[in-house]
């Protein structure tokens, strides 16, 4: 039986100790026959009937109906058997049960690949979500480029080709903006290149122009496995950190017109692992969490570290005994996400170990970890979260949004004692924090505040263009901005 693991529970939960297993027997309530304990989850149908070699995955509001659908893809025996991409969308009245429907939106009529990477992104536009599917190998002859973009018409795919990424030589991306235009580019690796942009359903390879300033050039981004997006000094330009497979991790700085510059970074020790951004200690400054794949020998500690940033660029390594995380396992695998699990304010971390494939190593799990950083009753920052919907008349996916928040500290009350009152901005997008092979659909957007106790503004922005500025936005609390 697996167990969930909280390096350290919040007080009330097990008298606060820390370390402590929960079984999820023990979650159980009794119901009618005290022997038997009540049934908490009922496992519905299986939209995937039988194994498939899965890879990639993301998720998104493909059909603009308020629930995410789902985009698989699949392997195609190492090539050999090109495999087109599996596109599973809720039904029924509920909306809780999935059925296949890449028949019905086109996608199983185009010849597939050896899958990698899916990314959903407006592409054009217009509030829906287009689809770029990544590939590790080119297929045999005849059956398509190697990487296809496709423009969604109604809920329908449509492949749209001579985009620039047909030929990309990469199998992982993520999404950011590092030109500030409006429009998503894309970063691809592991073998590093910047793809800009540079209108509907068209990129340009920018590497060699935006990598000119770092030593090293676009080599110091080779061998990423994943990567985040981020405002390390909270100027409003969206910067990068790149994950490296035994290599140094790199920080990339936005230098706001046309290139980045490096930035130091403390030493980590090499690791081949996986990358999330928050603001784990609510300060208002962003932090990374680092996963590293542990060895396939006797259960050990991972060399997971915590990365603490400064809101100028600067980060600092956190004690690992400070951290509370720690993951013994012999499985590899390295995947990690922050979220807030128990809607305390608190960004929490969920983390993944396991092999790709059976032959791999051990079978590894999930480990929950529970954040415990003071709360501002008890002289933590403050924080706010921000819970993203469609845009107004529900034309726009909540997926790329973009969120300015301005906040105020200082003066009278409770933020930060006497003297005149100073106001700061924070970004942030509607997304995963990191991404490799998936990307996720956080809707809820964590900010941490830190003596700020007052939001001058909120603004929201869709990829359509759509806009609301929200002012009176309280702190400390989940905000919702809906659909009006």
């Amino acid at each position: 039986m697996h167990s969930l693991r909280c390096g350290a529970l919040p007080p009330g939960w097990e008298g606060g100790r820390a370390n402590v297993d929960v079984g999820v027997a023990s979650l159980a309530t009794t119901a009618g026959d005290p022997r038997r304990p009540a049934t908490l989850f009922a496992r519905a149908p299986d939209p995937l009937g039988f194994l498939i070699d899965a890879h990639g995955q993301t998720a998104g509001d493909i059909f603009l109906t308020g629930t995410a659908a789902s985009v698989v893809m699949q392997g195609g025996a190492n090539g050999d058997a090109p495999a087109t991409p599996r596109l599973l969308r809720s039904y029924g009245s509920s909306r809780r049960s999935l059925v296949q429907a890449q028949r019905q939106t086109g996608l199983e009529g185009d010849s597939g690949g050896r899958g990698r990477t899916p990314l959903l992104v407006d592409l054009d536009g217009d509030g829906d979500l287009d689809l770029i599917t990544l590939n590790y190998e080119v297929p045999p002859a005849g059956v398509g480029p190697r990487q296809r973009v496709y423009e969604n018409v109604g809920g329908k795919f449509v492949r749209r080709p001579g985009t620039g990424l047909e030929d990309a030589g990469v199998e992982r991306a993520l999404l950011t903006d590092f030109d500030g235009d409006g429009r998503l580019d894309v970063v691809a690796f592991p073998f590093f290149r910047l793809y800009r942009a540079t209108g509907a359903f068209a990129f340009a390879d920018v590497t060699d122009g935006w990598m000119r300033r770092v030593p090293g050039g676009a080599s110091a981004g080779r061998n990423t496995w994943a990567a985040a997006e981020l405002d390390a000094n909270n100027d409003g330009k969206w910067d990068l950190f790149l994950a490296r497979n035994g290599s140094p991790d790199v920080l990339l700085l936005n230098g706001g017109a046309d290139f980045f510059i490096s930035a130091p970074l403390p030493a980590t020790g090499t690791h081949h692992g996986d990358v999330t951004v928050g603001d784990f200690n609510n300060d208002g400054a962003v932090d990374l969490f680092l996963a590293s794949t542990a060895p396939a020998a006797a259960p050990r500690k991972r060399r997971d570290v915590l990365l603490s940033g400064d809101g100028r660029g600067g980060f600092a390594l956190a004690p690992a005994a400070a951290t509370g995380v720690h993951v013994w396992t012999a499985a590899g695998g390295d995947s990690v996400q922050a979220f807030d699990a128990d809607r305390d304010g608190r960004l929490d971390l969920l983390v993944g170990s396991g092999a790709e494939v059976a032959a791999g190593g051990p079978p590894g799990g999930w480990d929950l970890f529970l954040n415990t950083v003071p709360l501002p009753a008890q002289g933590g920052g403050h924080w706010l979260a921000v819970s993203v919907g469609r845009s107004a008349g529900r034309r726009a996916a909540a997926t790329g949004a973009t969120l300015r928040l301005t906040v105020e500290v200082g003066g009278g009350g409770g933020g930060g004692g006497e003297g005149p009152r100073r106001r700061r901005c924070l970004h942030r997008r509607v997304g995963g924090a990191g991404g490799s092979g998936s990307s996720d659909c956080l809707r809820v957007v964590h900010f941490g505040l830190g003596a700020a106790d007052t939001v001058v503004a909120l603004e929201v922005r869709w990829s359509d263009g759509s806009t609301v500025v929200r002012r009176d936005v309280p702190v400390d609390a989940v905000y919702t901005v809906t659909a009006a």
